[in-house]
């Protein structure tokens, strides 16, 4: 029985492996290869959906300070004494800051 099963062993691996990528395209059909597809399909639409919203949201930050001048403002202040509190320990410049801050707002 195992010499059975090493002469099977020997007589795949000496195949193409071109044929032997076919064997594997044969089984697509079953119940996992769908199940991977189709998981890896979601992860893809989950990040499209979150860089989606991110723009969004961003434009809506946008809009905001345009509209809603006093409000912007204040939400500014807020945010820069929240961030000047986490910063605090490090002594940061004002233009390290404020680079910090900029980034911030490019980026989240």
């Amino acid at each position: 029985m195992l010499s059975a099963a090493r002469s099977a062993v020997r007589a795949t691996s000496s195949l193409p492996y071109a044929f032997q990528a076919t064997r594997s395209m044969a089984m697509s059909g079953v119940k996992g290869f769908n199940e991977h597809e189709q998981a890896v399909e979601n992860m893809y639409f989950s990040k499209e959906d979150e860089r989606l919203m991110s723009k969004l949201l961003s434009k809506m930050k946008k809009q905001t300070s345009v509209t809603d001048v006093s409000a912007a403002t204040e939400s500014a202040v807020a945010e820069e004494a929240a961030l000047r509190n986490i910063v605090a320990k490090y002594q940061m410049s004002k233009d390290d800051f404020k680079a910090l801050l900029d980034w911030k707002h490019a980026h989240y």
